[in-house]
């Protein structure tokens, strides 16, 4: 027997497959990278230095060579806000709501600044899947 909403949909499935998939893409990466950036930032502002994570300095990239430390403070700081918006989103799109998918392109917009800034070459592949998946799921959203 399903739970239904108001439109017949079934909401205990979480909706259509491609909006779970870009929920849990969205939920995952977003509270993965808080979860790495709540070490790092205070890491940061404590010691005034950049952590070695898996040999490599966390935060290094063209913000700290350009522009020094308090940039790269303040960029993982706004990228920290951009990441719990990224979960919000994610909550909001596992339950099929519309603004979810909309603050969700918005998180992903965003992400440039940051992939480019940091030289992260993996979360463009990522953002185009996540951006495909909520569009192919659009219609099943209220």
């Amino acid at each position: 027997m399903s739970v239904a909403d108001t439109r017949g949909r079934d909401v205990r499935s979480g909706g259509h497959p491609a909006i779970t998939a870009a929920s849990l893409l969205l939920v995952i990466l977003g509270a993965g990278w808080f979860v790495g950036l709540a070490y790092v930032l205070p890491y940061i502002v404590v010691n005034r230095d950049l952590p070695i994570l898996v040999g490599i300095p966390a935060g290094s990239g063209r913000i700290y060579d350009a522009f020094g430390l308090d940039a790269v403070i303040a960029a993982l700081t706004l990228n920290a806000v951009v990441q719990v918006l990224a979960v919000l989103a994610g909550v909001w799109l596992w339950r099929s709501r519309r603004k979810g998918a909309v603050l969700g392109t918005i998180t992903i917009a965003a992400g440039p600044i940051f992939w480019y800034g940091f030289g992260l070459p993996f979360p463009p592949w990522i953002a185009v899947l996540q951006l495909g998946l909520m569009a192919a799921g659009w219609r099943s959203l209220r």
